[in-house]
């Protein structure tokens, strides 16, 4: 017996394996190393890649993790099938097997569903070199079962993502033609004051970083400031971008028109005199009150104009005329807060005027705080505010009051803007109802506006940086006068700011107004202490208001590109691709093992030849036996060789004179 017979090395293990077994593992080792490369490809490659970005657009990710799947577990089978082979051969010859299982070890060298149809046949009572193949052939097992679950588990971590996509318009509508159809009345402007907002657009914010040492330019930025008696929230110059509530939630740049409106609102602690107060018998539905008098600005802030009267004079003072109501929680509702429109004649101008054209002030406004005095605990000590308490001539009610005079520079225009934000920002606010309290939960819009959080913080407010360039009129704007009052002839007036210039000095205050604006505007002044800001976030969200509900109107449009996020499937986490290729790779050193002990250990078996795998099996110890077992089935030979004491005879194959045939190599008692 000699198990060594003379052999080349190389063309032996191609003749043992045979054309199409070789073709199957060369091919299934190069399938499985492209399906981990593409998998790679997909979990890892940057999302900037054309390739991946069509497939991920095109919806083929999880169709692609599928197909790639399929096929890796088709190569996978493919070679475990093979090494099935492969070690029943090299079980039959260097270990052994118990006889009744000696025919299905042989016949799986020939043909076999994988490596746990030969862990079946040797059953339990394995010769001592065959733990070695049992143990290879439980871990084929594993893997091979482990890969049939492959696109479950790769799926497992694909999920749905969002993915920044860049497009080019040649049309976006972003105003009116001053001239054309849709420009002018509306069926008027007071309605904003009575609609509750679905949500509040997210914007485009420009802030100035001038200090007041280095703003010089008369017609410059102006720093924002704080100081005794005055409060500047600076040049803040906001955009609005002309998309609809879906298509703004997924922009993350934009590149084109917007309309940019001067949001500056300074804040003075005015000198009053000649004041009257009475209680408001024009409003009988409410309990309020009406004062009159005169504010007269001491401190003027950078952008100061005043416009002489017809007689020439040129005094800082203006007339009022303003009704309030008051409220005795202000903890739970906010400052009882009223406005009142001034004579526009004094004010501050807009970083939009320019040399050369004519400059007007923008609107101001007197804004009263009305608590009763027996609930005054934490009255704004902003310094901006004159505090007066007053008995009305008709009632003995006591009143705590404090005014301030806020000067706005808001007015609007249509220009070339550069809008961006990251790619993960909060939504959209809303304002919430809370049932306990009655009241609407603004926090989430107020944040937006800049309160609680740094007002240069964009990402965290969920707006837009608006990137720095000149800010003035290309042309002069058409000012048509209209008593002491001027209204300008522009598009983006129209669109925006059109909404805040009809506050007159008829009353505005809580019950006249909707309740959802109205908690805005108090809840911000109080939470920052600065009335400033809050007028501005009211008339922001006026302007706000205003452009979405016209944005149907827009007749102008110019080519734009924008960045939208896009709801895509893609790979979301490492860890199952990593399971994946921990199982592949530890499946395909099974098979290079398989194969490098089967070279050296194979070489009397022919894998996926029938023939040979059945003749091998006429030796000494089946001569006796085997041709009575022509008509019978598996379970009768078991029982003749267990009468006859061969149940637990071990057997391999091996070369006896001149032949590979099966031999009987120990008894286990």
């Amino acid at each position: 017996m000699d198990d060594n017979l003379p052999h080349d090395g190389r063309s032996g293990l191609i003749s043992r394996l045979g054309k199409v077994s070789i073709a199957v593992l060369m091919s299934s080792f190069v399938v499985c190393l492209g399906c981990l490369t593409f998998l790679a490809f997909l979990w890892g490659a940057n999302t900037n890649n054309a390739v991946w970005r069509s497939i991920v657009l095109a919806g083929w990710t999880t169709r692609s993790i599928t197909i790639t799947s399929l096929v890796l577990r088709w190569a996978t089978a493919a070679q475990a099938a093979t090494c099935t082979s492969m070690l029943a051969a090299i079980l039959l010859q260097r270990g052994a097997v118990p006889l009744p299982a000696a025919a299905a070890v042989s016949i799986i060298r020939f043909d076999n569903t994988g490596p746990w149809s030969l862990l079946g046949k040797m059953g339990a009572e394995w010769h001592h070199r065959s733990i070695s193949i049992g143990l290879l052939a439980t871990l084929l097992t594993f893997t091979t079962l482990s890969l049939q679950f492959t696109s479950t588990v790769l799926l497992s971590q694909v999920g749905i993502a969002s993915l920044p996509v860049a497009t080019s318009v040649p049309q976006t509508y972003y105003g009116t033609d001053t001239y054309g159809p849709a420009y002018g009345p509306q069926g008027g402007v007071h309605s904003f004051f009575d609609t509750t907002p679905a949500r509040y657009p997210a914007f485009a914010e420009w802030i100035s970083n001038a200090t007041i040492s280095d703003t010089t330019a008369q017609h410059g930025e102006f720093a924002p400031s704080s100081a005794p008696g005055i409060i500047d929230t600076g040049t803040v110059v906001r955009a609005f971008l002309p998309f609809k509530d879906d298509e703004r939630s997924r922009l993350i740049e934009y590149h084109g028109f917007g309309t940019v409106v001067d949001t500056r609102v300074v804040c003075v602690r005015p000198r009053l005199t000649n004041i009257v107060f009475s209680t408001d018998n024009d409003n009988p539905g409410y309990y309020a009150f009406r004062i009159t008098g005169l504010a007269d600005v001491e401190q003027k802030p950078l952008g100061f104009l005043r416009l002489p009267d017809d007689d020439g004079s040129k005094n800082n003072s203006l007339s009022f005329d303003c009704g309030f109501t008051t409220d005795a929680d202000p903890e739970t509702y906010g400052w009882p807060l009223a406005l009142c429109e001034l004579e526009q004649i004094l004010g501050i101008y807009s970083v939009m005027d320019s040399k050369g054209f004519q400059v007007v002030p923008g609107p101001s406004y007197l804004l009263i705080n009305a608590t009763l005095t027996n609930y005054v605990t934490n009255l704004d000590g902003s310094d901006v505010w004159e505090s007066i308490t007053l008995k009305a001539n008709d009632t003995s009610e006591s009143l705590s009051l404090q005014f301030t005079l806020c000067m706005t520079a808001f007015k609007a225009q249509q220009l070339e803007i550069n809008a961006t934000r990251p790619a993960s920002f909060p939504p959209e606010p809303t304002v919430l109802w809370n049932t306990s309290t009655a009241t609407y939960n603004t926090k989430d819009v107020l944040r937006q506006f800049g309160a609680g959080t740094s007002r240069d913080s964009t990402a965290r407010r969920g707006i837009f940086d608006l990137a720095s360039r000149s800010w003035q009129w290309r042309e002069q704007p058409i000012l048509l006068a209209e008593g002491d009052d001027f209204d300008e002839v522009w598009s983006g007036f129209f669109s925006t700011t059109a909404a805040i210039w009809v506050i007159s000095p008829n009353p505005w205050y809580r019950g006249l107004v909707n309740e959802a604006q109205y908690s805005i505007f108090t809840h911000m002044a109080r939470s920052t202490a600065n009335p400033a800001l809050a007028l501005q976030a009211y008339f922001t969200t006026l302007c706000a208001i205003c452009y979405y509900e016209r944005i149907i109107m827009f007749d102008t449009a110019a080519p734009s590109s924008r960045v939208s996020l896009v709801q895509v499937t893609r790979p979301l986490g490492w860890t199952a691709f990593i399971i994946v290729v921990s199982v592949v790779m530890l499946h395909l050193l099974l098979v290079l093992l398989a194969i490098l002990i089967f070279r050296r250990a194979g070489n009397l078996s022919r894998i996926q030849n029938a023939w040979a795998s059945i003749s091998q099996l006429l030796g000494p110890t089946t001569e006796s036996w085997i041709r009575d077992a022509d008509t019978v089935d598996d379970k009768t030979v078991k029982s003749w060789l267990k009468d006859r004491g061969l149940s637990k005879t071990l057997v391999r194959v091996e070369h006896v004179q001149s032949r590979v045939q099966l031999v009987e190599k120990d008894k286990v008692s």
